[in-house]
């Protein structure tokens, strides 16, 4: 059997914070590069999901960009 992640607060609140305007594949990217963990995409939507955070329905707009300002820079040690 699996091993399960146990998530820290600060990654669970970058997921919070960030699930509007990031991908669960562009979230688990970033959380796997400010943790140095490997975080797949499957992680995290199964997180999201246990905290009852729900997406947009639908495909995303293509003319919408999205700024680093709006990316909550929350750092995870």
């Amino acid at each position: 059997m699996g091993t399960y992640k146990k998530w820290a607060d600060a990654e669970v609140q970058f997921i919070k914070d960030n699930v509007s305007i990031l991908a669960d594949g562009q979230l688990a990217n970033k959380l796997s590069s400010m943790t140095g963990e490997v975080i797949s995409q499957a992680m995290v939507r199964r997180q999201r999901r246990k905290l009852g955070v729900s997406k947009l329905r639908g495909r995303p707009r293509k003319d919408v960009q999205i700024s680093r300002n709006e990316i909550s820079n929350t750092h995870i040690s």
